[in-house]
């Protein structure tokens, strides 16, 4: 499941503070980083052109390349600056895609090229041509974005997406994997899973297999943020719930997609409000919160507008989150400060209310279904409260339940037993069940089926599914995203500047009601 940001933005951050291209060249300047940076996007949408940034610090830029038949390398003709960004080299060039952190261009074909494998897995397509919907043309930072999306039984409607894989993952550095429950059970013995690129990205999907815990017909099983799996029998939803004394129980009641969530602060993006829900008639025993949730469109906003400050050294900055380790580990992430979803339960010995967890989960596509178990209270007079804390505008929350916790139980791991392509390259199946340097590169459009077979079981029984996905993708850079550089706004952005948070708080409430309707129209396949 799972456009966030934590340690992507993190090292964005970083680097905004800490790297500048803002070199004053004494050599010709006419062969300036700078000025020939700045030539090649305001003209990219009609001459190509191949960046590649090294992991020394050095950047090529060539007017035409290739590689060579074995793919270890890239040549072609154009200028080598070093770290400083003075002008080294001019000529024929040959590099090894080794030595490469980060390429960037906008010439697709030659990218998704199978032979080009090796290059897509390090490319920023930039100013690339996208059919875009005319709101999103208008409005860039509400465009359609994801990860990998999945959907169940070949489904296909629009809001229906199963799981979202590691939305926070915008570059190879932070490549990572994630846990989403399908919310689907089965007693087949063959089971079937769509994995698609609706968004203008790339792909590269590491590793992908299931996590199948067996129950019985009138069981429930959960999964936690620790990794551990439950089984229950009975869940419990409130008697009442008010969000800042407004009854919504009718919004958190049931897993029917009819979901509460308010509008942001008009002026500021760290604005809280509760969420307080009673719970009566509860066994004397230990329960676990059972919540479905996922983020707004907020964090898409922030994201975007981040992208957009960087302008036309985009590509700059996402090469030293490949180079600089020193990013990844002194810094926490910038949207810290919009925190996640807090979870209390009432203490009717204290009368406070103990912490229970903080829950974060990127991803506006699909819900995120969670368990967190309440390890310090138990329900007294069969009544129990909680409260869940969070930024006004940030979550959009389908329900919160309670539930009797077992005992932990170990889940079956299930590995693809075969991939169909729909639409895309030829892939084979080891190219997604290994954790290794293979990878299945998915562009807009692509389109593949996973087959996945299970022991057979008894008739009373069935697998509850979850989706382990492993990798990360790569934005489209939009002309519009380029054209809106301010690289001191983005430094005030990432160091938490109020004044610029206000801002920011202010043009997203300009396009708060008419985002959904901007974003889920500007899906790939809406557009097809």
């Amino acid at each position: 499941m799972k456009k966030f940001l934590f340690y992507a933005f993190l090292c964005l951050g970083l680097v905004a503070c800490l790297y500048s291209c803002k070199h004053h060249l004494s050599h010709n300047v006419r062969q300036s980083y700078t000025d020939v940076n700045a030539v090649l996007h305001k003209d990219s949408l009609h001459v190509p052109f191949f960046k590649a940034h090294f992991k020394d610090g050095n950047v090529a830029v060539l007017e035409g390349w290739s590689l060579n038949n074995t793919q270890d390398s890239v040549f072609g003709s154009g200028r080598l600056y070093d770290l400083y960004r003075h002008n080294i080299e001019n000529g024929i060039l040959s590099f090894a895609i080794d030595d490469i952190a980060i390429i960037e261009t906008n010439d697709l074909e030659q990218v998704k090229s199978k032979d080009g494998s090796r290059v897509a897995a390090l490319t920023i397509l930039t100013a690339v041509n996208l059919a875009l919907d005319a709101a999103c043309a208008l409005n860039p930072k509400a465009c359609f974005g994801s990860c990998p999306t999945f959907y169940v039984d070949g489904s296909d409607i629009i809001h229906g997406a199963n799981a979202e894989g590691f939305s926070n993952a915008i570059s190879p550095a932070l490549e990572y994997g994630d846990i989403d429950a399908l919310q689907h059970s089965t007693s087949k013995e063959h089971f079937q899973l769509t994995m698609k690129n609706e968004a203008f990205e790339t792909h590269m999907v590491n590793q992908v297999y299931l996590h199948a815990v067996l129950k019985n017909r009138d069981e429930h099983a959960f999964h936690d943020s620790n990794g551990n799996y439950y089984k229950s029998k009975d869940i419990f939803s409130a008697s009442e719930a008010k969000a800042d004394g407004i009854d919504v129980l009718g919004d958190v009641l049931r897993m029917d997609n009819n979901e509460y969530f308010s509008a942001t602060d008009s002026f500021d993006l760290t604005s809280k409000e509760e969420l307080i829900l009673e719970f009566d008639n509860l066994p004397d025993e230990e329960l676990g919160i059972v919540i479905n949730h996922k983020q707004t469109l907020l964090t898409t906003f922030l994201l975007y507008s981040g992208i957009s400050y960087m302008g036309d050294e985009v590509g700059d900055y996402f090469a030293k989150i490949e180079t600089d380790k020193r990013i990844k580990k002194k810094l926490g992430s910038p949207f810290k400060k919009l925190g996640g979803i807090k979870m209390f339960a009432w203490n009717y010995k204290t009368s406070r209310w103990d912490f229970i967890e903080e829950l974060y989960e990127t991803g506006p596509i699909a819900n995120n279904l969670k368990l967190s178990p309440i390890r310090k209270n138990l329900p007294r007079d069969g009544k129990m409260r909680i409260k869940l804390e969070m930024s006004k505008g940030l979550w959009r929350v389908d329900y919160v339940g309670l539930t009797s916790i077992n005992d932990r139980i170990e889940p079956l791991n299930v590995f693809p037993s075969e991939i169909e392509v729909i639409t895309g390259s030829d892939y084979t199946i080891n190219d997604i069940i290994r954790d290794d340097e293979d990878y299945l590169v998915s562009f807009p459009g692509d389109e593949f089926n996973l087959m996945f077979d299970f022991p057979k079981i008894d008739k009373n029984q069935k697998y509850e599914l979850f989706l382990s996905v492993k990798g990360y993708y790569l934005e489209w850079m939009r002309k519009s995203w380029l054209d809106g550089k301010d690289l001191p706004r983005l430094r005030k952005m990432l160091l938490h500047d109020r004044n610029t948070w206000r801002e920011l708080a202010i043009e997203f409430k300009t396009m708060e009601k008419e985002m959904e309707t901007v974003f889920w129209n500007s899906k790939y396949s809406v557009l097809q």
